[in-house]
């Protein structure tokens, strides 16, 4: 095997070193871009025809009331509909709204509370008139006369989140600068009522009877409603809770 030179140093065995890259420096003017977690969109969760009937039937006991001058009772009928059929109340709003709207296309009567609004396919708009014809006098007159049960008094807790869904839509108000609407305060209310477990209308009354014991800035959107009959036991609740506040405030 032959030998390397003798003048071959240690050194020149290896290639000479890279050259160093000056150092980086980083733009301090690049923001840095965040990224969120990707949410998969939940599916939209179609209508079916037991939904759109009970939807329907709604709609035709409101013309019906309307028609005999009683109260249509609407947001209550809004706030019964979202809960039995699991629905928020956006959705439950707008498919009344898109009834009406098909109604009136085909000159039938339709109440005046709700706001016509387009926005169903052909295949809806026939179901909606197919169930509008299959309805008869018998259902109307159950979903416009709904069997009420006996009153149940109502506790401290109870009156206390009434009190508190109260205060809160005074507060709204004063951030707003006007009253609630019937929309806004309904949505108020239908929260309490899922709460306490008892009907719309009842927990609308009670809070209009808490409202006009409230210290203070009351909400406006509860002053023309008529109150709640509170037996004697209630109102003494009432009034400790009452109590109770102005001393936490002071």
């Amino acid at each position: 095997m032959p030998c390397a030179p003798a003048d071959m140093t240690a050194a020149s065995q290896f290639p000479p070193p890279a050259p160093l890259l000056p150092p980086l420096r980083l733009r301090q003017s690049v923001p840095m871009r965040r990224y969120e977690p990707y949410e998969e969109p939940q599916p939209r969760r179609p209508w079916t025809r037991d939904e759109l009937r009970a939807a329907v039937q709604a709609v035709r006991a409101m013309a019906a009331d309307e028609g005999a001058g009683r109260d249509p009772q609407r947001l209550e009928r809004q706030a019964a509909l979202a809960t039995e059929l699991g629905r928020e109340r956006q959705a439950i709003r707008t498919r009344l709204a898109n009834i009406v709207h098909v109604l009136e296309g085909a000159s039938l009567p339709a109440p005046a509370c709700i706001p016509p609004l387009p926005g169903v396919g052909r295949r809806v708009a026939t179901m909606i008139l197919d169930i509008w014809g299959t309805l008869d006098a018998a259902e109307d007159m159950a979903a416009s006369a709904p069997v009420l049960p006996g009153r149940r008094a109502w506790s401290v807790a109870e009156l206390a989140v009434a009190l508190d869904a109260c205060q809160r839509m005074a507060t709204q108000e004063a951030a707003l600068g006007r009253p609630l609407d019937a929309d806004e305060s309904g949505d108020v209310i239908s929260e309490a009522a899922c709460l306490l477990g008892r009907r719309w209308s009842e927990t609308r009354r009670v809070m209009a009877t808490v409202a006009s014991a409230m210290a203070g800035t009351t909400p406006a959107c509860l002053r023309d409603i008529e109150p709640a009959d509170l037996d004697g036991a209630e109102r003494e609740a009432l009034d400790r809770l009452q109590r109770r506040g102005e001393k936490k405030e002071g």
